[in-house]
């Protein structure tokens, strides 16, 4: 009797042990193997993260379980700054969760200083502008007792200032002292000679003549001149007649 009673509470014990094993088997199984199979399988697709700043799209990431690596910032004119303009993988893709994220937040749009191009010639504003990404705007002239003929008296925008590549930078040059110019008179109808001194006197050249039959006037008459009359014109500068003649 004592021997079946032994071997009962063998077989309770043995069945408990069991039990036990069992048990600790399947919430192994359950907690731990299973999950890690079923991970493997998982995706979550990334979000787009455009026009976001780092700090939210680390927030919206962590929802899918995913991570924020970023990058070096970058000139993004069309992206204001601290805004995200590049991600990778890109929007949309299927990824496994913990994966990173890879952006590059934006600078916003590049601004360049417009250089001091006064006093210098209009061939090395040229130079110096291009090197900058600027554009040469509107180039006009103006007489100057101040800068030399051929040199920027003045620009705009002014030197200094911050701007946009492509930006157009307007030009105005000298072309030399205003006591370097006279006002072109009216020598039509006088005759030749006498329009030679009153040219010289002036100091304004006369290589450029040329004789045209003409029956309105008598021979050797100024009929035709350039610069017209009243026009600004530089001392040393030719002067164009047409004189007529038999």
């Amino acid at each position: 009797m004592d021997l079946v009673k032994k071997i009962l509470r063998e077989s309770i014990l043995f069945i408990t042990c069991a039990i036990f094993v069992a048990t600790i088997g399947l919430v192994v199984v359950d907690q731990i193997i299973m999950p890690k199979f079923v991970r493997q399988g998982i995706q979550v697709t990334v979000p787009d993260l455009a026009g976001l700043s780092t700090a939210q799209a680390r927030s919206r990431l962590a929802r899918y379980g995913l991570t924020l690596t970023e990058q070096d910032a970058r000139w993004d004119a069309k992206t204001p700054p601290g805004q995200i303009v590049y991600q990778n993988p890109a929007a949309g893709s299927k990824v496994k969760p913990n994966r990173k994220v890879y952006v590059i937040p934006s600078l916003g749009a590049r601004l360049y200083a417009v250089p001091d191009m006064r006093n210098r010639t209009l061939r090395q504003a040229s130079l110096w502008i291009q090197q900058t990404d600027l554009i040469i705007g509107e180039i006009t002239e103006e007489t100057s007792d101040r800068v030399r003929e051929g040199f920027i008296i003045s620009q705009l925008p002014e030197p200094g200032t911050q701007v946009d590549a492509g930006t157009r930078v307007n030009l105005v040059v000298s072309t030399g002292s205003s006591r370097e110019f006279v006002t072109m008179p009216n020598v039509v109808e006088m005759k030749f000679n006498d329009a030679r001194r009153v040219l010289s006197s002036l100091e304004l050249r006369m290589d450029n003549i040329r004789y045209e039959f003409s029956t309105a006037y008598d021979p050797d008459v100024v009929i035709q001149q350039e610069p017209e009359f009243g026009t600004p014109i530089k001392r040393g500068s030719s002067v164009k007649l047409v004189v007529s003649k038999l």
